[in-house]
C-alpha cells in the first residue's frame, strides 16, 4: 500500500474511534449558550451593586467570612479591614499588596457570579502535623480589575469563565488533644466564665450564649488562621477530554500510517498499529504513575511530613523580604520531592517548586510570569523530640498568630493553640537554583 494510501485510511481509522470515544467520554451542555450563560449576562452580574463581595452567592457563613475577610482589604486597599487571625507569612504577603496597592492608588476588586463551592457548600477537613486544616474551593466566573477608587477607571481587568477561588486555614493541635482519631478538634473543648453572670459556659463554637442569663459571649479561641489565597482559571472537563483525544488521535493516525504502509495485509495491519497504539499509551500512562509513586515513596521516608506545613515555609523563604517592590502578588504551587537524605539528627531535601508572580509595576499593566526553583531544605528528623520545654516570656510573639504569647494551663498560645516548643519542624532553606 502506498504512502498516501495508508494515511487516507488511517485518518478515517482514527476518525471513527475518536467521534466513537468522544460520544463516551464529552457531555456537551448546551446550557453554556443560553443567554444568560454568555460573557455580556455574566458581567452585567458581577457589575450590579452589592454591599460585600459574597452577596446572593449562596455560601454557608463560615466559607462565606473566610472569602470576604481577604476580599474586602484587597477591593478596599485598606489594611483595617484585614482579618485578626492569618499566619505570619500570609499576613506579611497581603500587607505588601494592600501597601503597594495604596502606593499606586488602586483597589483590586474581585467579584464573582453563578458560585458553585466544593465539596457541597462546605469545608474539606482533614488534620496533619499536629494541625487541623480546612479547604474551600468555589468554582465560578469571576472578574478581577484594578480600579482608581477617585475616577473609578478600570486600569487593568481579567474576566475568567471556567474560574476557581480557594482558601485554606488552620489551627494547630494542642499535644495533649492529639489522642484518638478525631477528625474535628475543639469544636465540643473549651470553657468560659461568663463576664455577666459568672457562670461556668461550655464553648461549642466562636459565639455563645450563656443558659443562665441569656448574654452573648464571643471568643476567638483557637480560631482558624488563613494560610492560603489564591484565584485561578481551570480548563474545564470537556477541554481536558478533548485535548487526551487529540492525543490519542494523534499517537493512533501514526501508528497507523507505519503499519499499513509497512504490512501488506490491511487487516493485519490496521491490528497492529492499534495494539501499538494501545502499547504506547499504557507506557505513557506508566510513567506517569512511577512519578507518582516515586513521590509518595519520597514522602513516606519523612517523618510527620505535611505538604501545606512546606509550602508554608518555602513562602517565607522565598518571601520573607520582598526585593522587588513591583511584586504584588506570589505563591507556590506545584512541589515536587527530587531526594530524601536522613543523618542522625536531620532530614534534608531537594524539592522543585513551580509557582507564580504578579508584578505591578509603576508605568504599565500588570503581568504574571511563572517561576522554576530547585530548593535544598533541612530540618529535624523527629521535630516531635526536643531536649528542653523552653522558657516561655509573655512579651513574646506567637510564631503562628503573631498576637501577644499569652500560654494557658498547657503553655499554649492563648490565642491560636500554639504549642510553643523548640521550631525544630520548621524547614530551613540551605540553597536555592533558578531554573
Amino acid at each position: 500500500m502506498g504512502l498516501s494510501e495508508a494515511m487516507l485510511l488511517a485518518f478515517a481509522t482514527t476518525i471513527i474511534c475518536a467521534f466513537a470515544i468522544a460520544e463516551k467520554i464529552i457531555d456537551i451542555d448546551f446550557e453554556q449558550f443560553m443567554p444568560e450563560n454568555l460573557k455580556k449576562a455574566k458581567m452585567k452580574r458581577m457589575l450590579a451593586k452589592r454591599e460585600t463581595p459574597m452577596q446572593g452567592a449562596r455560601l454557608q457563613k463560615d466559607i462565606k467570612d473566610s472569602f470576604e475577610n481577604v476580599l474586602l482589604p484587597l477591593g478596599k486597599a485598606d489594611m483595617s479591614y484585614l482579618p485578626k487571625r492569618m499566619d505570619l507569612t500570609f499576613r506579611r504577603k497581603m500587607v505588601h499588596q494592600v501597601e503597594l496597592l495604596g502606593k499606586h492608588k488602586l483597589c483590586r476588586d474581585i467579584r464573582v457570579t453563578d458560585v458553585v463551592p466544593l465539596p457541597k457548600n462546605n469545608f474539606k477537613r482533614w488534620n496533619d502535623d499536629g494541625r487541623e486544616w480546612r479547604e474551600s474551593i468555589l468554582q465560578c466566573s469571576s472578574l478581577e480589575r484594578l480600579i482608581s477608587p477617585q475616577d473609578d477607571e478600570i486600569v487593568h481587568q481579567i474576566y475568567r469563565k471556567n474560574s476557581y477561588l480557594r482558601i485554606l486555614q488552620s489551627r494547630h493541635i494542642r499535644h495533649s488533644d492529639r489522642q484518638g482519631r478525631n477528625k474535628e478538634f475543639y469544636s465540643d473543648k473549651g470553657k468560659i466564665t461568663c463576664p455577666s453572670c459568672g457562670a461556668e459556659v461550655e464553648l461549642s463554637s466562636q459565639q455563645v450564649i450563656c443558659p443562665y442569663c441569656g448574654g452573648v459571649i464571643q471568643s476567638e479561641f483557637y480560631d482558624w488562621q488563613t494560610e492560603v489565597f489564591e484565584i485561578y482559571e481551570k480548563m474545564g472537563a470537556n477541554m481536558q477530554y478533548g485535548l487526551l483525544l487529540l492525543a490519542y488521535s494523534g499517537v493512533m493516525f501514526l501508528c497507523l500510517t507505519l503499519c499499513l504502509y509497512l504490512i501488506k495485509d490491511a487487516d493485519v495491519s490496521l491490528t497492529v498499529g492499534v495494539i501499538v497504539t494501545l502499547l504506547i499509551l499504557l507506557g505513557i500512562a506508566r510513567f506517569f504513575r512511577t512519578r507518582e509513586e516515586k513521590q509518595e515513596k519520597l514522602s513516606e521516608k519523612i517523618v510527620r511530613y505535611s505538604e501545606n506545613y512546606l509550602r508554608s515555609c518555602i513562602n517565607e523563604a522565598l518571601y520573607k523580604e520582598v526585593s522587588d517592590e513591583a511584586l504584588m502578588d506570589y505563591g507556590v504551587g506545584s512541589i515536587v520531592l527530587e531526594k530524601v537524605v536522613h543523618t542522625d539528627q536531620t532530614t534534608e531535601i531537594t524539592v522543585k517548586v513551580y509557582g507564580t508572580e504578579t508584578y505591578l509595576p509603576e508605568r504599565g499593566k500588570p503581568y504574571t510570569k511563572k517561576i522554576k526553583k530547585t530548593l535544598v531544605l533541612q530540618r529535624a528528623r523527629y521535630p516531635e523530640r526536643r531536649k528542653t520545654d523552653g522558657v516561655f516570656f509573655k512579651e513574646k510573639d506567637c510564631p503562628s498568630c503573631g498576637a501577644n504569647f499569652i500560654p494557658d494551663e498547657h503553655n499554649c498560645c492563648s490565642f491560636c493553640g500554639y504549642s510553643f516548643r523548640a521550631n525544630n519542624a520548621k524547614w530551613v532553606m540551605k540553597a536555592m537554583k533558578t531554573s
